[in-house]
């Protein structure tokens, strides 16, 4: 296999070996990038010139020091709403214009373990949409061209699902990573809530969205989350794990498509052979979706009120900000107390559960739609289904990741949801693991 297709932690451990300068290897992550990019509008910005001073600086850092880089050499993708030094923090829009000065400490720990940050990714403006389309384009689904690859996170899913990087960060406020994982045939995960910082930034929506790794497998998401929440802790995971599953929907009349459904059965059956003890449970879910609606629209009235250029926001951006502003400060602390509530109901029902697995979304990629254009009504209204099964855990501060498990008869990616108790995102991606195939770049038909 060529250096371009191996897994971050594979190739950070053949550039440690010399088997390729990181100058020269980033040379042909750039060649690739321009060859499939214009196609796949997975990168809002690239920094070309910039990622090969950076790949010089590594390429003289002695041998004997290399080790202590986790991540030597790795080409990396950042999504819009990170900020990165020397480029412009868009959030998927035109509302800013000005270089950001300094990079997020996520992106800062990237740097420090030798990651190289090769640019910027799509996402819809805010990140208000699980689908990737604004005024410059639609991101597309390398699996199939005409269906959506999910969002927010949907360009940094995009180019590790194309090859173009074998990793990237993505931010998820109500299913941003694990939507677009889910939907392009890879792996992520959205850590435990306050175990990825977010500096600058004071916080992603109140409470409700995190900063996580999206990447070709299991090893390599869990390599990026030991360097972006570097004290989280690795529990000893117990032989026999009490795994729950249910293709109950945390909002009323929601069913998963059969092929979800039976994907999610087949997991519990796996862990089921493996010796585990698994049930069929029916859980009571706490909380209203008026809380993550009034945490995401004061969280996008902040956002809206921070941006050089407020008057080039999109229709719907504008107008969620105006609902924003309506909401008097003890409705926001009534939505965190609900947040409270709803972590405390989730603490109880892994109080006797390790694992509990769901659905991811309860739909298979669907046709693209353009939502860029219209108000936020009709944009929230398209957008509910698509995150009915993920939003509740980011209120409930869980960390729960996407496992890509195989494809339809169409060849339509399918993937399932494992969520753990707080705190437990080693055990969850550990059971990941043992879920997950692995679906390589070469398999995808539509790459060009």
């Amino acid at each position: 296999m060529e250096l371009l297709d191996l897994p971050a932690r594979h190739l950070a451990d053949a550039l440690r070996r010399g088997e390729s300068t990181v100058g020269s290897h980033l040379k042909g992550v750039f060649e690739r990038i321009r060859g499939l990019d214009s196609y796949y509008q997975a990168f809002s910005q690239l920094r070309v010139d910039e990622a090969l001073a950076d790949a010089a600086h590594l390429d003289g850092v002695p041998a004997e020091d290399r080790d202590g880089l986790p991540l030597f050499g790795v080409p990396v993708a950042i999504k819009e709403e990170m900020e990165v030094a020397g480029l412009v923090t868009t959030l998927g829009g035109r509302g800013n214009s000005a270089a950001a000065p300094v990079d997020s400490e996520v992106v800062a720990r990237l740097k420090r373990a030798g990651a190289v940050i090769v640019g910027k990714t799509h996402m819809p403006e805010f990140g208000q949409a699980p689908y990737t389309d604004g005024a410059w384009g639609a991101t597309k689904n390398p699996w199939h061209a005409d269906r959506s690859p999910g969002g927010s996170s949907g360009g940094s899913a995009v180019a590790v699902a194309t090859g173009m990087v074998p990793a990237a960060l993505g931010g998820d406020g109500g299913g941003s990573i694990r939507v677009p994982a889910a939907w392009t045939g890879i792996a992520g995960i959205k850590p435990t809530r306050g175990a990825v910082p977010t500096e600058p930034i004071p916080h992603l929506w109140f409470q409700l969205g995190t900063f996580g790794p999206l990447a070709r497998d299991f090893d390599d998401v869990a390599l990026l989350l030991g360097v972006i929440a570097p004290t989280m802790e690795q529990p000893t995971a117990p032989e026999r794990l009490r795994v729950g599953w249910t293709l109950e929907c945390t909002v009323a009349g929601i069913r998963p498509d059969p092929l979800i459904a039976e994907a999610v059965e087949h997991a519990a059956r796996t862990l089921a052979t493996d010796g585990h003890d698994v049930h069929r449970g029916q859980f009571h879910w706490e909380g209203s979706p008026a809380t993550l609606l009034v945490q995401s629209w004061a969280g996008m009235r902040d956002e809206a009120d921070r941006m050089e250029h407020p008057a080039r926001l999109e229709k719907r951006s504008r107008q969620v900000a105006a609902l924003g502003r309506l909401l008097p400060d003890a409705v926001v602390r009534w939505a965190l107390r609900s947040n409270d509530q709803i972590e405390a109901a989730s603490r109880q029902v892994f109080e006797g559960l390790d694992i509990l697995l769901t659905a991811v979304t309860p739909q298979l990629p669907p046709p693209t739609p353009q939502l860029h254009h219209l108000g936020t009504v009709r944009s929230q209204i398209e957008s509910t289904s698509a995150v009915s099964f993920t939003g509740y855990w980011n209120m409930a501060g869980n960390p729960a990741a996407s496992v890509p498990v195989g494809l339809t008869p169409d060849g339509l990616p399918l993937a399932v949801q494992v969520i753990g108790a707080h705190g437990k995102d080693h055990l969850v991606l550990d059971v990941a693991r043992r879920l997950a195939s692995t679906l390589t770049p070469v398999d995808r038909g539509n790459r060009r």
